[in-house]
């Protein structure tokens, strides 16, 4: 009998699970008020970014486990960012998940994203070799 020799990926949590475990249920939660836009777009990015960037963990010095929490983080900062006030996210994300159906602003959208990204998680001792 063969064994199975597929790699497995890592089974991603949601962001908000994510922060539910962390923070507690109560203060978990209390975060429903970003609405589902946001969550789906940390999630989705987060996850499109850790099948793009699945071999940066070990040059950013980070366990395959604590890789994609940290892209959800970095997928958090970056949409609250884009928004322009706190007060504006939810909206935000709202019009963004349907401007990424848009093929265009999509592929321009990740341009963005992936120069974030590069910023984002630059490490001196990568200077001379890019983050793929």
């Amino acid at each position: 009998m063969l064994e199975d020799k597929t790699i497995t990926r890592p089974i991603l949590r949601s962001f908000q699970d994510n922060l539910i475990q962390r923070l507690g249920p109560e203060e978990g939660r209390a975060l429903d008020v970003l609405g589902k836009d946001f969550f789906y777009l940390v999630d989705q990015l987060a996850a499109k970014l850790f099948e793009q960037h699945e071999k940066d963990a070990p040059l950013l010095d980070l366990s395959e486990s604590d890789f994609p929490w940290e892209l959800q983080v970095f997928a958090n900062q970056f949409l609250r960012e884009c928004a322009q006030s706190s007060w504006q996210l939810t909206h935000f994300c709202q019009g963004l998940r349907n401007k990424l159906e848009d093929t265009e602003f999509d592929q321009e959208f990740w341009k963005i994203l992936d120069e974030a990204y590069q910023h984002h998680f630059y490490v001196t001792d990568s200077k001379n070799h890019y983050l793929v």
